[in-house]
C-alpha cells in the first residue's frame, strides 16, 4: 500500500512537471503497462462518437418509457424571480429506482425499438456515465467508495451501477440543481408526462466500442435544426417475441477476485411498457447545467465537470448564478473545445483508464459464467474483484438477452490476481 501511495504522488507530482519532462515520464509509465492489447496506441481519445438512441421516462407507478423521447426544452425566464431551494425525494439511480429488476434493459430495449439493425454483436462495453466516471475518478486518484456489477453477454460486457439499494435515496439535498431546471426548462406536448430524459451515445474508446448512457439537462432550440419526428405506436412484447422466436496501472497494483460474498436482493420480474414517441434532438443541441451561489462565480466549476462532459460528449454547458434564489447570471458556452483541451492535456491518466477498461473486459470474458462484481472501499487505491454474492439477477431478462448475443464463456479462475 505504502508504494502504491508514492506512486500516486508521484503521478501528481509528474502532471506538473514542465511538458517536455511530462512526455518524457508518461512514455517510461506506459512503457510499463503489461497490456499487449493497448500497446502501440499513442494517443488515448474518443472517436467516432455520435448520438445512438434515447428514450424518457414517463411518470406514474408502472415502468413506462418512450422512444426516442426528448430532452427538455431550455426556456429561460424573462423576469428572475426568487426559486425555492431543492425539497422532496431525489434517487441515486434513476433508473434502477424506476425498473429495479434489470435497470439496463430500458437502454436496450431504447436501442432494439429505435435501431433494429444495430450491428449489437459490435458493442465491447455497455455503461452509464456514473460507473465509468467512478472508474475514471480512481485511476486519477479521487472519487468515493463504489460498487459495480459486471456481466458479459456475448462480446459485450456491461458495467450495472450498484447501490445499497435501488430505490436509495439522496440526503441532505440543498441548493437549486433541481428547481433551476424545472423552471427554466419546459417539456413539450409530445412527451407530456417526462420524468427525464435518457440518452445513449456510441464512441470508439481504447479500441473498443462502448455505448454510454446518461441524462442530459435540456436542449437549445436554436441548435436542434435536424430532428426526426416519431409517431407514437405500441411496441410488440417482448415476452411474445421471445416466444415467437424461439499500465501498468500506477494506481492499481493488486486487482484480485475472490469468493467473498456481498449483498444482493431477487427481484421480482417487472414488465417494462414502451411506446415509439417524440422526436431525436441531435447531441449538437444537448447540454448539462449546474447551479452556484454567486458567491462562488470564480469557482471554476467548468473544470470539475470536464471529465464527465468527456465521457458523455455533452456539447454545452449552462452554469448559473444566484443570490439568495434569484439567478441573474446565466452564461451557456458551447465546450467542445475546452474537452478536447482536457482530452489532450489528460493523457497519463486517460491511457491508465482505457488500459484498466481493457483488463476488465478481458478478464470478465475470461470467466465462466462472464459475472464478478467491481468494488472500491473508502480511501482505497486497489480495486477488488469477486464473484457476486447471494442472487443477482441477469443484466437482462431472457427475453430481451436472446435478442443479444449470449454466451459461454472459458473456466473460471476464483484466486486470479492482477500485479504490475
Amino acid at each position: 500500500m505504502q508504494d502504491l501511495q508514492l506512486c500516486l504522488r508521484e503521478q501528481e507530482e509528474e502532471e506538473e512537471e514542465e511538458e517536455e519532462e511530462e512526455e518524457e515520464e508518461e512514455e517510461e509509465e506506459h512503457d510499463e503497462i503489461e497490456n499487449p492489447e493497448h500497446q502501440g496506441s499513442d494517443i488515448s481519445q474518443i472517436t467516432n462518437s455520435q448520438y445512438l438512441t434515447s428514450y424518457n421516462w414517463l411518470g406514474g407507478d408502472k415502468a413506462r418509457i418512450i422512444v426516442p423521447g426528448e430532452p427538455p426544452e431550455w426556456t429561460p425566464l424573462v423576469d428572475a424571480h426568487t426559486l425555492q431551494e431543492d425539497h422532496g425525494t431525489y434517487y441515486r439511480d434513476r433508473n434502477a429506482a424506476q425498473y429495479p429488476t434489470y435497470p439496463l434493459e430500458p437502454m436496450v430495449q431504447a436501442i432494439l425499438t429505435d435501431k433494429p439493425e444495430f450491428p449489437v454483436t459490435d458493442v465491447d462495453i455497455i455503461a452509464c456515465n456514473n460507473t465509468l466516471g467512478q472508474l475514471l475518478r480512481f485511476v486519477r486518484g479521487a472519487g468515493s467508495p463504489f460498487r459495480m456489477l459486471v456481466q458479459v453477454l456475448g462480446k459485450t460486457v456491461f458495467f450495472i451501477r450498484r447501490e445499497n439499494s435501488p430505490t436509495e435515496t439522496i440526503p441532505g439535498i440543498r441548493g437549486y440543481g433541481h428547481t433551476f431546471p424545472e423552471a427554466y426548462t419546459t417539456w413539450s406536448n409530445n412527451v407530456d408526462g417526462s420524468t427525464s430524459h435518457q440518452r445513449v451515445v456510441k464512441y470508439n474508446f481504447a479500441d473498443m466500442q462502448c455505448l454510454v448512457r446518461f441524462q442530459p439537462d435540456g436542449f437549445l432550440t436554436d441548435l436542434a435544426t435536424d430532428t426526426e419526428k416519431a409517431e407514437e405506436e405500441p411496441v410488440p412484447d417482448p415476452q411474445e417475441e421471445s416466444m415467437n422466436a424461439e499500465e501498468g496501472l500506477a494506481s492499481i497494483e493488486d486487482i484480485s477476485l475472490s469468493d467473498a460474498p456481498s449483498y444482493a436482493t431477487e427481484m421480482a420480474p417487472q414488465q417494462l411498457e414502451i411506446a415509439v414517441q417524440g422526436q431525436r434532438i441531435p447531441q449538437c443541441a444537448v447540454f448539462d447545467l449546474k447551479t452556484r451561489s454567486h458567491a462562488k462565480r470564480r469557482s471554476g466549476v467548468l473544470k470539475e465537470e470536464l471529465p464527465r462532459l468527456w465521457l458523455t460528449q455533452i456539447p454545452n454547458f449552462i452554469v448559473a448564478h444566484h443570490t439568495n434564489g434569484q439567478f441573474k447570471h446565466i452564461r451557456v458556452r458551447d465546450v467542445r473545445d475546452a474537452v478536447k483541451q482536457w482530452e489532450e492535456t489528460e493523457q497519463l491518466t486517460l491511457r491508465k483508464f482505457a488500459s484498466l477498461l481493457q483488463m476488465i473486459v478481458s478478464f470478465a470474458r475470461s470467466l465462466e459464467d462472464g459475472r464478478l462484481e467491481i468494488e472500491r472501499e473508502e480511501s482505497a487505491q486497489v480495486l477488488n474483484m469477486r464473484a457476486p454474492g447471494g442472487v443477482v439477477n441477469s443484466v437482462l431478462s431472457p427475453a430481451v438477452a436472446s435478442r443479444w448475443d449470449m454466451r459461454t464463456g472459458s473456466d473460471e479462475d476464483s484466486g486470479f490476481h492482477y500485479h504490475f
